[in-house]
């Protein structure tokens, strides 16, 4: 997955479940607490109190939802709820705040505080929703529309003034929005980096770079979380030591560059081999490999290690410096786990098996008995 296609994955949640959606719900319950202490404390001589009575149930209502959905945020029950109708959230905030602005917009007939109340509403709004176009068009529209039946309709003769002061805000809202879309960008390409940076250096430390099997370095881990395994499953771990045969002759006759592709191929033989669940390949240096597996009895352990010969040699890699065959072998000494036994320890019995096969004519295989 690409840093787009992240990006595009995690908008939705990105925004309902971010601090800035957490702080547009703060805001909005201390704005409709003021409002509503201002129209409580202040004197509206031209305006009916049942209606005003009326307009502060409305904000008290509204400060509740947001309450409630600020208390409900962090709750995994909502999360999903939250992520699928988060569009139509946003709708609803908006249409209420609409009505709310439509309604002071009549009581005081100001076009300045109309103006300043849309920008306390806007740029909250914008930095909550500013990752998403598509949710603060939600958000602003129904704005938009509110302040125009009202500012721009019967309250107010059409000014031109008013109109600029409109789409300036607008531009700042929009130029803002980019800005902060910008610096999450940067932030989100930064972190994506980042963790590729991570997950290369993962693999240099635990992979072998040419044959994209595990190194040496961690087969130290792999022993002792396999032996804390044994604990759990009623079998054995048997350590198997493959050697290619005459590997140095293969390399002077084709090449170091045909070596390495020799190599590939004998590790995609040996991982083709293999139980996904329970066993794992190693390149422990040059021509040898390892192969830690747990099995039930050592037949089983040296059913592993056929398949590893049937594979290479199905693979039909010439080797004419070969002393055993045209065709490159391998040979193969297993050992068996005891306990007490570390993996230096494991690996000599393996060593001494695989010199047993090799000292037996190669491609061949050994094991402890």
């Amino acid at each position: 997955m690409n840093f787009q296609d992240n990006q595009k994955k995690e908008t939705k949640t990105s925004i309902a479940f971010s601090k800035g959606y957490a702080w547009f719900l703060c805001l909005n319950i201390v704005c409709c607490t003021w409002l509503m202490l201002w129209n409580i404390y202040t004197p509206h001589a031209h305006y009916q109190s049942s209606n005003l009575t009326a307009f502060n149930i409305c904000i008290i209502s509204f400060a509740a939802i947001n309450l409630i959905f600020y208390v409900t945020l962090k709750q995994s029950i909502a999360k999903k709820l939250y992520q699928r109708l988060l569009p139509a959230i946003v709708l609803v905030f908006s249409l209420l705040w609409a009505a709310i602005l439509f309604t002071l917009i009549a009581l005081y007939q100001n076009t300045m505080i109309s103006l300043c109340f849309m920008l306390i509403i806007l740029l909250p709004a914008t930095i909550a929703f500013y990752i998403s176009g598509k949710l603060l068009l939600i958000f602003s529209v129904p704005l938009i529309l509110a302040w125009f039946c009202s500012d721009v309709g019967p309250w107010q003769e059409f000014n031109l003034l008013q109109i600029a002061a409109y789409f300036i805000i607008m531009a700042v809202i929009y130029s803002a929005r980019y800005i902060l879309l910008e610096w999450y960008q940067r932030s989100q390409r930064s972190e994506y980096e980042k963790n590729l940076l991570i997950q290369k250096l993962t693999k240099l430390a635990h992979y072998d770079s040419l044959t994209g099997l595990y190194n040496k370095s961690s087969l130290a881990t792999f022993y002792h979380d396999s032996i804390r395994a044994l604990e759990k499953r009623q079998e054995k771990l048997f350590l198997i030591v493959l050697d290619i045969d005459f590997f140095k002759q293969y390399n002077d006759i084709y090449g170091h560059v045909a070596g390495d592709e020799c190599l590939l191929k004998t590790s995609q033989c040996i991982e083709n081999s293999l139980r996904q669940t329970s066993d794992a390949a190693f390149r422990f240096g040059g021509e040898e490999f390892v192969v830690i597996t747990h099995c039930k009895d050592i037949g089983q352990a040296i059913k592993i290690s056929h398949r590893i010969k049937a594979n290479i040699a199905a693979a039909k890699i010439p080797h004419q410096g070969s002393e055993v065959s045209s065709l490159l072998t391998v040979s193969q000494g297993i050992a068996q786990w005891q306990p007490g036994m570390n993996l230096k320890e494991l690996l000599e019995a393996a060593d001494k098996e695989l010199y047993k096969a090799k000292r037996g004519g190669r491609n061949a295989i050994s094991f402890m008995k």
